[in-house]
């Protein structure tokens, strides 16, 4: 990577955060989706960490991102979703909730922090807020290392956005994703590969690929959830493979008027056309 024209921990020394006694986080795949949930139900889900290895100790302030599309070389990278300030903390024992925990954030999200958790009274910080959504950093090789300290962790920021919003879905013939980057989608995104089903293509890093059609709730993306979730789907050949990031893209959309058994006659047609049951992953 050439020499990056800014790194994020000057932004947040131009700022007047000190380096030292901030860190930066980026949340995984739940983070991901409860930030996707709104704002409100993001700020409960980081409101609580583990008693043994929170991120927040002897921390202020914390920079918090989540995982956005990978670089070319697969490399991660992080988007910024907001700037905390830490304040007391506590173990909780789900009488006394943080003060990001209310009512309308414990309606919008799916986390139920564990007792014995810690919990932490955190406060937006507004001399962030135009960067939201705006601002993506390469992480580095690692990210098992999700909470580092700022002022060793420089970050080059290699995409600021004009702004805070969603680029347009590119079309079915255009979408091509991974599946370790469907649970990151964008929520418009989602809303559309939820809406139809139809016949798919996922191809192992190794170059071998399967067909597979999606017909029921959920469409495409409730399909491919299920590889997300287990890494084949149930499918045999896959399951021999093992979990890997497959490439993931849409073959065929079905039409409203189509049966689930006429979108299983073109995955068949399909599965003739790429070969894939001769030199491929399908069994059938």
């Amino acid at each position: 990577m050439s020499q990056p024209v800014i790194c994020f921990a000057e932004i947040v020394e131009r700022r007047g955060v000190p380096l030292r006694n901030a860190r930066l986080l980026r949340h995984d795949g739940r983070g991901a989706g409860e930030w996707r949930r709104g704002k409100e139900a993001f700020g409960h889900f980081a409101s609580y960490q583990t008693a043994r290895a929170s991120p927040y100790n002897k921390c202020r302030h914390a920079f918090h991102f989540i995982p956005d599309q990978a670089l070319d070389d697969g490399s991660a990278t992080a988007l910024f979703v907001g700037a905390t300030e830490v304040g007391d903390e506590w173990t909780y024992d789900e009488s006394r909730l943080p003060r990001m925990s209310t009512e309308d954030a414990l309606q919008a999200s799916s986390y139920e922090p564990p007792a014995g958790a810690r919990a932490y009274d955190l406060w937006w910080m507004s001399a962030f807020e135009d960067l939201v959504e705006r601002v993506v950093v390469a992480w580095g090789p690692s990210t098992r290392s999700w909470s580092q300290w700022a002022h060793r962790q420089s970050k080059a920021v290699i995409e600021l956005r004009r702004h805070a919003q969603e680029p347009p879905f590119p079309g079915f013939q255009e979408f091509v994703t991974t599946l370790e980057d469907i649970p990151f989608l964008w929520r418009s995104w989602r809303q559309v590969l939820s809406s139809v089903g139809g016949v798919y293509l996922l191809v192992h890093p190794d170059g071998d690929q399967y067909v597979g059609s999606a017909y029921g709730e959920g469409g495409f993306l409730g399909r491919w959830n299920d590889y997300v979730a287990n890494g084949h789907g149930g499918n045999r050949l896959l399951k021999k493979r093992g979990r890997a990031n497959y490439t993931v893209s849409i073959l065929e959309v079905a039409s409203s008027a189509m049966s689930p058994g006429e979108i299983v006659r073109r995955e068949s047609v399909w599965k003739n056309r790429l070969g894939s049951r001769a030199h491929g992953l399908n069994a059938n």
